[in-house]
C-alpha cells in the first residue's frame, strides 16, 4: 500500500474545498465541474475526498460516536484523520495566522509525537503531527 484517502461527507463541497484550499493550503486534484458534489484535494502527499449527498443530515464526525459512547467527553483525540507533517511548528503558526479553528494547541504528547488539532467547517477534526524522534 502506498497511501490512503479518507472521504468526508460534507454539507457543501464548494465550502469545504474553499476552506481546505484557502486556509489549509490544499490543491484541487479533481472536482466535478457541472455539479460539484465530489472533490479530491491534495497537499504534500495527503489526499482527502469530499462527498456531498443528495439528502442532508449525514455529516457525522468521529467526535459524535466518541462522545455518545462515553469514550471521551470532548472532541479531544476524536480525530477523523491524523496527518503526518515535517515542519509542525511552522504549519501550526500558519494555521493560527489563517484563523483556523485550533481545538488543541501544539504540544508534545505522551505517545511521542508533537501535534495539534483543528476543526473544519463540518466538524471534522484533523490532527497534524510529527514524531518527536524525527
Amino acid at each position: 500500500m502506498n497511501s490512503i484517502a479518507p472521504q468526508f461527507i460534507v454539507k457543501n463541497v464548494l465550502e469545504s474545498v474553499q476552506f481546505y484550499t484557502k486556509k489549509l493550503g490544499f490543491d484541487i486534484n479533481w472536482m466535478h465541474k457541472k455539479d460539484p458534489k465530489f472533490a479530491i484535494l491534495e497537499k504534500d502527499g495527503a489526499t482527502i475526498m469530499f462527498r456531498q449527498l443528495k439528502k442532508e443530515g449525514f455529516v457525522r464526525p468521529n467526535r459524535e460516536p466518541f462522545i455518545e459512547s462515553g469514550w471521551h467527553t470532548s472532541a479531544a483525540e476524536a480525530w477523523d484523520a491524523y496527518i503526518w507533517v515535517d515542519q509542525i511548528d511552522l504549519l501550526y503558526q500558519r494555521f493560527k495566522d489563517q484563523d483556523v479553528s485550533i481545538i488543541k494547541p501544539i504540544q508534545d504528547t505522551e505517545y511521542g509525537n508533537r501535534d495539534f488539532e483543528i476543526e473544519d467547517p463540518d466538524g471534522y477534526i484533523l490532527c497534524f503531527g510529527k514524531s518527536v524522534d524525527n
